[in-house]
């Protein structure tokens, strides 16, 4: 027995709804899966995320069965079910809506209802059948028309202003008809074909050998796969001017191997040399120092960072990172939008290489779903990213930077209304992780916190190479305003 939570089901009626797993799918029904199922009266498909299996006992009702498993592998772990309920109860959601803000667009199915006649009956059986219903005979004979199904939005516009929900019924009762539920995902897994040699490149060579002046393009693609090994189709035809019709007749003959390989949409962050170890002032160092006791202890602490615009606050995050890393551990660090440059990423993709990860709302639905698995399967140590990149699938986390954490757009304006700060402090909690909050104006419940010991407070209070701070000069704009000015900017601005 399956305790799933249902995405049809509105926040007033949110609860785990037990449904049988069938004996074709037990073993394949697992804790973290999203599933099919029939929901409500009318049995509509609906999806759910999997929330715990249960041994059904003797007096159990009836169940309604698990239709389908929508995923191959769990997509969310134990940490992850038990974070989705927690934002149920701290926002005010339904699970489903929150491990969606979980998960990236692009894993999000589209469920289609369709009414299929059961094979087998004749037409003549199932007028007999519905020679009372004429509702029902009408739509079973479009049905007919259409192949034999017809999806509930191709009924219901064909039937109008008239509801075909009683007439559907009729089909169902009478088991002229079946209810079926398909799943679409809204991004698919990029693959691409790729052709492997099957044998040593010396008797392939010699096979191709004999028929090179008949066969020149299969003695080229066979040459160039024997210095390669494997390379992709699209590759081959296009450097040897070869077919695929070519690379078929050599799979034929045995020489290769057509293989599915599947291609990460990879977000693109240019090429940098590797940064030499990162070099820190006395007044970073203290802080570095401090900060590194707490993460060496594995529990979960809170530490604000309170340094002056150009302190250096990145140099204490990379050796902080560098540090995690170093123990087997993943770090996350959280900027806001407008703070996510190419330069920053050039910064992290210097010291920490491929390791990197990278997810923000300008990715493309298959890029971000690409990044996602690179973080889940633990290519990628280090996740930098924006608001909901506090979601990310790390394993072992250790560390999570919340750069400039008074920033407003760390608060989300979608249902759930969650916070990543809270967010990341429950993460902090279930993995025994550090969250350091880095800011020059800290919010106010933040440097509170700080200022009372609930978390540790470190300051920077010299720029880097003891820069210089820039002048500012407030200016009253309603005294402009005032003056006659009447511009957007004011007069010492239009002086400098």
């Amino acid at each position: 027995m399956a305790k799933v939570a249902v995405s049809k089901a509105i926040y007033a009626i949110d609860k785990p709804y037990d449904y049988l797993v069938p004996p074709e799918l037990e073993g394949q029904v697992l804790p973290g899966m999203r599933v099919a199922v029939p929901f409500g009266s009318g049995n509509r498909g609906s999806d759910g995320i999997v929330l715990s299996l249960e041994r059904q006992e003797e007096n159990t009702p009836t169940l309604k069965p698990v239709l389908s498993c929508l995923d191959d592998a769990p997509v969310l772990d134990e940490k992850g079910i038990q974070l989705a309920l927690w934002m149920r109860e701290r926002y005010f959601c339904t699970v489903s809506d929150a491990v969606k803000a979980m998960l990236p667009a692009g894993m999000y199915f589209a469920l289609r209802d369709s009414v299929t006649l059961v094979p087998g009956l004749e037409p003549e059986q199932i007028w007999d059948l519905l020679s009372d219903a004429p509702a029902a005979a009408r739509l079973a004979e479009m049905l007919c028309c259409w192949g034999g199904s017809g999806d509930m939005t191709q009924i219901h516009t064909a039937f109008g202003a008239k509801d075909p929900t009683p007439a559907i019924r009729v089909l169902l009762d009478r088991k002229i008809a079946v209810l079926e539920t398909s799943a679409q995902r809204a991004v698919g897994d990029k693959t691409e074909r790729l052709a492997v040699l099957n044998m040593p490149a010396e008797e392939a060579m010699e096979l191709v050998a004999s028929r090179r002046k008949r066969a020149p393009l299969r003695y080229a693609v066979t040459e160039l796969l024997c210095t390669l090994g494997a390379a992709s189709t699209k590759e081959l035809c296009y450097f040897t001017g070869a077919s695929p019709a070519t690379l078929r007749s050599l799979e034929k003959s045995g020489i290769l191997t057509l293989e599915k390989h599947e291609v990460l949409r990879r977000v693109r962050v240019e090429d940098v040399e590797p940064a030499g170890p990162v070099e820190l002032n006395q007044e970073q160092e203290a802080a570095f120092r401090g900060l590194d006791r707490f993460c060496l202890r594995g529990e979960a602490g809170a530490a604000l960072l309170y340094g002056v615009t150009g302190s250096g606050k990145t140099q204490v995050y990379l050796r902080l990172i560098q540090e995690t890393l170093d123990r087997g551990r993943t770090a996350l660090v959280l900027v806001p939008e407008i703070a996510l440059t190419p330069q920053l990423l050039r910064i992290f993709a210097a010291h920490f290489g491929g390791e990197i990860g990278v997810l923000h709302s300008s990715l493309r639905a298959g890029e971000r779903y690409d990044e996602w698995k690179r973080i889940r399967r633990g290519e990628a140590r280090v996740v930098i990213g924006t608001r909901s990149a506090v979601f990310a699938p790390l394993e072992q986390l250790g560390l999570v930077i919340l750069d400039e954490e008074q920033e407003a757009s760390y608060k989300s304006e979608n249902n759930p209304r969650y916070h990543a700060r809270d967010v990341a402090k429950y993460r902090c909690v279930q993995n025994g992780a550090l969250l350091v909050m880095g800011s020059a104006t800290p919010s106010v419940e933040t440097m509170y916190s700080a200022q009372t010991g609930r978390c540790r407070l470190f300051t920077l209070k010299e720029r880097f190479n003891r820069r210089a701070l820039p002048q500012v000069q407030v200016v009253d704009m309603k005294e402009e305003l005032r003056a006659g000015n009447g511009r957007a900017i004011s007069r010492p601005l239009q002086q400098a």
